[in-house]
């Protein structure tokens, strides 16, 4: 497991440690940009909206990378966030959306201790 602790102003590390870790972690040269993307919009959202000071754990299990995303915010989740698409007019609120369109699997997990964003994505999953 890796792990980067990170504030606003460190969010273009966040996604070269992003980058780093899935290419030791052989994801598919085809995927790195996407799970950047989706690794970039959660963490954003953590320092903008969750706390000054957040963390990212990265890790392999079962032939998926695994990103998790914590700060020490909390919020109130009405339903699935990011389950339907902002309206075209949108300009913002598009971060969990965009997650879930390139992982296989996102959680939010959220409470007392903070908030928590479980990203999953296949190692070598291929668009067709």
């Amino acid at each position: 497991m890796s792990e980067m602790k990170f504030t606003a102003e460190q969010l273009p590390g966040v996604r070269r440690f992003t980058e780093e870790h899935a290419r030791r972690y052989k994801v598919d040269d085809g995927l790195i940009g996407d799970l950047v993307i989706a690794v970039n919009e959660i963490a954003t959202n953590a320092v903008r909206h969750g706390s000054a000071h957040a963390e990212l754990r990265m890790w392999t299990e079962d032939g998926r990378v695994i990103a998790e995303i914590h700060d020490s915010g909390s919020w109130s989740l009405s339903s699935a966030p990011g389950a339907t698409p902002p309206p075209p007019e949108a300009e913002g609120g598009m971060g969990i959306w965009v997650a879930r369109q390139i992982c296989s699997a996102v959680s939010i997990n959220t409470g007392n201790n903070g908030t928590v964003v479980r990203l999953e994505l296949s190692s070598t999953a291929r668009y067709i």
